[in-house]
């Protein structure tokens, strides 16, 4: 029996909400809004192209919509961004000694939400059970 894809859908819908809030917090956030969630404009650029990342996402996710299961793979791309997402945040933390909550909070919605994508996630057309399970 084929898994429902309500609860993808619906993740993939607070996917793009989430990533459309960050594109427009790094593009279009001030830079006192900025070092009030302890991130600093390096000289430059970087900082406001990190908010571009987001809005690939959001697209993604919108494309994927159409059809869920043939465009498993931008879930998966998604799962495993969303665990180097993690990692980055945490390695930020620990390099710049960051001292705001929305670094870890971040780091722990984008944990929920990859969890989550992993748990249901469409299965790919033609994958099958081993043979001897229930």
């Amino acid at each position: 029996m084929a898994k429902s894809l309500g609860p993808i859908r619906l993740l993939l819908w607070i996917g793009i909400v989430l990533s459309l809030l960050w594109f427009l917090l790094f593009c279009f956030g001030s830079a006192k809004l900025l070092a009030a969630l302890s991130f600093y404009e390096a000289p430059g650029f970087m900082l406001r192209l990190y908010g571009i990342f987001p809005l690939s996402w959001a697209i993604l996710f919108f494309f994927a919509l159409k059809d869920v299961q043939k465009n498993v793979v931008v879930v998966n791309g998604a799962i495993i961004t969303g665990a180097l997402v993690i990692i980055s945040i945490v390695a930020y933390h620990f390099v710049f000694k960051t001292t705001g909550l929305f670094h870890w909070i971040s780091a722990v919605v984008m944990l929920v939400y990859s969890v989550l994508l992993f748990l249901y996630k469409p299965k790919v057309a033609g994958q099958t059970k081993p043979s001897g399970t229930a």
